[in-house]
């Protein structure tokens, strides 16, 4: 007779984990904006430094976020390669190595 299949909690547990990242990653995405914008409007600081270092500003920014939805990313292809149900023994096994990582 087979096993009878659970929720995954590897599974489960990844979602969690994709969630949370896609919270911080729009943190990241929104982190400069208000600095930014005050620095483009010409009224906070000015002149070649200031263009300087807004520029970098916003460079650091962009990159800060393509590298906050890389870890999305990465975490949505490990959701697609886990699978939502497991027998009841797959999901003990994944539960002891979870509580092994803790």
């Amino acid at each position: 007779m087979a096993e009878p299949m659970v929720p995954n909690p590897r599974h489960a547990e990844l979602q969690r984990l994709l969630a949370e990242a896609e919270d911080r990653a729009h943190e990241v995405r929104q982190a400069y904006q208000r600095a930014s914008s005050a620095m483009r409007s010409g009224r906070v600081w000015t002149g070649p430094t200031a263009a300087t270092w807004t520029t970098e500003l916003e460079d650091r920014h962009q990159r800060l976020g393509r590298l906050a939805q890389r870890v999305v990313d990465a975490i949505e292809e490990e959701l697609r390669r886990t699978p939502p149900l497991v027998t009841e023994s797959q999901a003990n096994a994944a539960r002891r190595e979870m509580a092994g990582r803790t």
